[in-house]
This record gives structure tokens, sequence and C-alpha cells, in this order.
């Protein structure tokens, strides 16, 4: 796994959207994004596939903490 570019592609207040590509097995991959935290310190990350149908989720689940981090870092970056 690796990633290649973690990408905010809007921001409203505490919620952001984007798109993260990665490389898995020398095949391109793409997550679109939400972030969104609140009042309480929740932190709410949904991940979904650029093409559910072609996507191998558990790749996604088995890495998930990796993109998670990738993904907050950069909000978090950038916030």
């Amino acid at each position: 796994m690796e990633i290649q570019d973690v990408i905010i592609e809007r921001q409203d207040q505490d919620t952001f959207c984007g798109v993260l590509t990665f490389r898995h097995r020398h095949e391109e991959q793409a997550l679109t994004w939400t972030f969104q935290s609140g009042e309480s310190r929740k932190v709410v990350l949904m991940l979904y596939p650029a093409k559910p149908a072609t996507t191998d989720t558990r790749i996604i689940q088995s890495h998930y903490r990796e993109l998670a981090d990738a993904i907050l870092g950069e909000v978090f970056r950038r916030a």
C-alpha cells in the first residue's frame, strides 16, 4: 500500500471532503471521503470507493488505519 495523494476538495467549517489516491499491488485506486468533527470531539470519517463495482473492499478494510491517518493528517494540517 502506497498512499500517493490526499486532496481536500471542499471545506465548510468542520466538514471536509476530498479524494485519496493510492497504489496497491501496482494498481492505482481512489477513494472519495468525507470528514466531519463535532463539538464533543467526535469525528466521523467515511470512505467511498471511487469505483465501487471494481474495488476490493478488503483492501480498504485491511489498510483502514493507514488511509484514515493520511486523511486526518491532511485535514488537521490544513485546519
